[in-house]
């Protein structure tokens, strides 16, 4: 178990990382599938796209009226705390991660199949790539976290010996020192990088 005083160091940050890969990996490879699934729903159903779009249109609208710095504030604090919760609810059985990764795959399938068709593979690569490259990562992360608590708690309840304290303190520290730095990092790239890069790709 790896001290929780050290996670902020750099070496003992990335045997954690280790140590939960497993979790984490089985989280990517569901955000995957479900991605896949919500293309493949999006190309034989179109209608449920109209759907499952509707609430992304609300919040456009409603960043249409703040500034940059709020709408960057706002994207942090969404993703920050959505992953903050998927890793302390991970305590039930690995339940809400598991369910909130294959959603957000899900959605992103669609919302990727709607981008391809009505603007192209550029479009949807410049969308993504710059911030979803730091900020999808630590999304999973988050949800092996919660998915090894999880799994941490149910080995409890048949009698081993767990210190599950030890592990939800460990991963929460991880989060503040780690993944939460990076998810503001995601969100200044997508407010301040990724909305140039679509606008000149609008004007072109």
């Amino acid at each position: 178990m790896i001290k929780m005083n050290n996670v902020r160091n750099k070496e003992e940050a990335l045997q954690y990382i280790r140590s939960i890969r497993r979790e984490t990996a089985f989280m990517f490879l569901l955000f995957v599938i479900s991605a896949v699934i919500g293309y493949i729903t999006a190309i034989m159903y179109p209608d449920r796209v109209v759907r499952s779009l509707e609430e992304l249109e609300g919040l456009v609208d409603l960043l249409k009226n703040l500034s940059l710095l709020q709408i960057m504030l706002l994207i942090f604090l969404n993703n920050a705390l959505k992953s903050l919760l998927i890793l302390v609810l991970g305590l039930g059985l690995g339940i809400v991660p598991f369910f909130f990764i294959a959603y957000n795959g899900y959605f992103l399938g669609i919302f990727s199949h709607k981008i391809l068709m009505e603007q192209g593979p550029l479009y949807l690569v410049a969308g993504l790539l710059p911030h979803g490259i730091i900020e999808i990562p630590m999304v999973v992360v988050s949800a092996g976290i919660g998915l090894r608590l999880g799994l941490k708690g149910l080995a409890s309840l048949r009698g081993e010996s767990v210190n599950l304290k030890e592990e939800m303190i460990t991963g929460i520290k991880f989060f503040f020192f780690w993944i939460m730095p990076l998810l503001f990092i995601a969100a200044a790239v997508e407010t301040f990088i990724t909305s140039v890069i679509i606008g000149l790709l609008s004007q072109s």
